[in-house]
């Protein structure tokens, strides 16, 4: 399906500080190594400052890829012609001092990605063998798909996709191998307690900090059903490592992506590289199929202000029915707030109720906003699963207990400053 490069993208970002420029200057898929030279003699860049750089970069996920982009360019300019070519305009000091900086950090990174990816096809080839059917997704499935490089992608855990039915089977051999798992899931004997509180369980191997979270639920809280990806109907193989690992299709993968992503108000930049970076992968998407799952949950407009979004800072292709639908001009206010919210020195994670406010808007009817709305305040969670563990027959008292404990948490945490930690209603 034809595609046209955004044209509505405006590449100096005004709304956006300039050393957040300068960041997404370098995560461009075909980066202008011109424009990062001009930017890195920019004084406001702070490119003297390597540690803001390097800090910017980790907490937003793309430390791998601004390295890659700072050491293409490094290496551009050590050519007799480049030297000629590019001398008062690239300060070859900053640059080799920004990369030293990054150097140890991607070292890092690329160590421990190769290390969670050995990992998973051994947790994989383990489950397999035990007749166990999961699907991998996001960390190296996602970086290996959408970056073609493991090491390109910043990942803190592995998430795999699973049946109800067998989680504690798969929990047992989890265990076997040394993880613990984060809830204790021994305790929770009715099937309600442990599945309908949460999305997922996070298992910890301590010893060697490493995190697996399986998965059974995308976004239960989010009237965004997990049947409707069609997760195991729809799959695909990525090679990691030339070992073949069952995923989610590209098309269910971008749109899990489009919908995380929305969830949390993009509030880091990789979040919007992958949807990017995902698009140009993938020329041959199925747009429509796409479109109609996202519909099915009232969840278009999510895709669509993900698109508008990659469309302003990285020029993502789309198809030519879409441009009009992904212009950024339509979503101008979210788009304010995310670049206010990456201009922030010291970003703090926005409340419940505020981020809501954003998720409600960007349901695509009056019947979704409504039930958004319903599943945020009566929905139960492991906040009031850590009151009490009821069995499945008495579990419909945590719908009472879950806008209780909301009560309780804004009269006293929020308006009387009365509790010890924060606001965790979310």
């Amino acid at each position: 399906m034809p595609k046209t490069e955004n044209t509505a993208a405006n590449t100096h970002y005004p709304a956006l500080n300039e050393a957040f420029q300068f960041l997404i200057a370098c995560c461009q898929a075909e980066p202008d190594f011109d424009e990062i030279g001009l930017q890195m003699r920019n004084e406001k860049v702070k490119i003297k400052n390597g540690e803001e750089i390097v800090s910017l970069a980790a907490r937003h996920g793309i430390l791998p890829l601004v390295y890659k982009t700072l050491k293409t360019l490094h290496s551009s300019l050590l050519t007799p012609r480049a030297l000629v070519s590019t001398v008062g305009r690239t300060p070859h000091s900053s640059l080799e001092q920004l990369l030293n900086e990054l150097k140890a950090n991607y070292q890092s990174i690329a160590r421990r990605n190769m290390l969670m990816s050995a990992e998973l096809l051994r947790i994989m080839k383990l489950l397999q063998e035990n007749g166990i059917e999961t699907l991998a997704f996001k960390g190296p499935a996602l970086a290996q798909t959408a970056y073609g490089d493991i090491t390109l992608r910043q990942y803190g855990d592995l998430d795999i996709l699973v049946h109800r039915k067998d989680f504690r089977r798969i929990a047992d051999r989890m265990m076997d191998k040394g993880y613990e798992p984060h809830f204790p899931i021994e305790t929770f004997t009715g099937e309600k307690v442990l599945f309908e509180m949460n999305n997922d369980c996070p298992f910890y191997d301590r010893n060697r900090g490493l995190a697996v979270e399986l998965h059974w639920d995308f976004f239960r809280k989010l009237a965004l059903p997990t049947e409707k990806f069609f997760p195991w109907k729809d799959q695909t193989t990525v090679y990691i490592n030339q070992h073949p690992v069952q995923t989610l299709s590209p098309e269910s993968h971008l749109l899990y992506l489009a919908l995380h992503g929305s969830k949390h108000i993009y509030e880091r930049l990789i979040w919007i590289v992958d949807i990017d970076r995902f698009v140009r992968a993938y020329p041959d998407l199925d747009w429509p199929h796409m479109l109609e799952m996202a519909k099915n949950m009232g969840a278009e407009k999510m895709l669509l202000f993900s698109l508008a979004l990659s469309r302003t800072y990285f020029h993502t292709p789309v198809p030519d029915f879409l441009i009009k639908e992904t212009d950024p001009e339509n979503f101008t206010a979210l788009i304010s707030f995310v670049n206010d919210e990456f201009n922030r020195e010291n970003p703090t994670p926005e409340d419940s109720l505020t981020k809501l406010r954003k998720i409600i808007a960007l349901r695509d009817t009056l019947y979704y906003k409504v039930l958004t709305v319903v599943e945020f305040v009566f929905r139960p969670g492991i906040n009031e699963r850590r009151m009490v563990i009821l069995s499945d027959r008495w579990f419909w008292l945590y719908w009472l207990l879950r806008p209780l404990g909301m009560g309780y948490r804004f009269i006293f945490c929020r308006l009387l400053k009365l509790c010890a930690e924060p606001d965790t209603s979310a």
